[in-house]
């Protein structure tokens, strides 16, 4: 009877031993899986920080270029008489247009009765030359930068003058 008594205390020992082999197994097996999961999500974080890190960089790229077009923006008004602006459409509006009605009314009339590409090409030309001239003239150190002028009505009206003139 001891015989059988230590044979079911060894069966019962046996298998709470595989039980037991089993649990930790399964454990073992979910720590796995656990593990694989994490190494997955560690890399996907990784990748989606230097995601964001990229994307900072070139928001701030991006952030500075605006700045630097908004003082150029700032500049070019500073340097732009609007009236200036609005004497020079006035005074090319109505040659185009004329030189719009000439060749609808009159296909073979001479261009000499209107301007043409280059003629508004070479005033383009000279309102640049004008502003080079003007920026350099009498600009004074303002930090790094020059003090733009203001474009006068009567200096464009000149060129202008002179660019029809010497057609």
């Amino acid at each position: 009877m001891v015989t059988d008594q230590n044979h079911s205390s060894d069966v019962s020992s046996e298998q709470e031993v595989i039980r037991r082999t089993e649990k930790i197994a399964k454990l073992l097996g979910t720590d796995k899986q656990n593990a694989e999961v994490y190494i997955t999500l560690s890399d996907e974080n990784r990748v989606l920080k230097k995601q964001l890190e990229e994307y900072h960089s070139q928001y701030n790229t991006l952030e500075r270029r605006v700045k630097r077009l908004e003082r150029d923006v700032k500049d070019l008004d500073e340097c732009v008489d609007r009236e200036t602006v609005v004497d020079l459409i006035q005074k090319i509006v109505p040659s185009l247009v004329r030189e719009k009605s000439l060749i609808k009314n009159n296909p073979s009339s001479s261009s000499s009765d209107y301007l043409s590409d280059s003629d508004i090409d070479e005033i383009v030309k000279m309102i640049k030359h004008q502003r080079i001239r003007i920026r350099s003239g009498s600009a004074k150190p303002k930090g790094r930068f020059q003090k733009k002028n203001v474009y006068h009505p009567t200096s464009l009206d000149q060129l202008s003058l002179r660019a029809i003139a010497n057609r």
